[in-house]
């Protein structure tokens, strides 16, 4: 089983953007306060690695097998 490549490029992007803004945690300082920002980057913490790892496994299950002799990757 392999999911569809569409999938896996916006679900990827859409990591990537969860991951920038947490990146960019200390303006959140800035614009809602200290005890806030902590409540938004412990969230958007959380749920950068929930995404990453749901993200990594759905990329990790391996494809139906090719024709004989054709190569194969570690997975399938």
């Amino acid at each position: 089983m392999t999911i569809d490549p569409r999938i896996g490029m916006w679900l990827s992007i859409f990591a990537a953007a969860v991951s920038a803004l947490v990146a960019a945690g200390a303006e959140f300082t800035n614009v809602f306060g200290p005890d806030n920002a902590k409540v938004i980057l412990g969230i958007l913490g959380l749920f950068n690695v929930v995404l990453n790892s749901v993200n990594a496994v759905l990329h990790a299950i391996p494809g139906m097998p090719g024709p004989k002799g054709a190569k194969q990757y570690p997975l399938g």
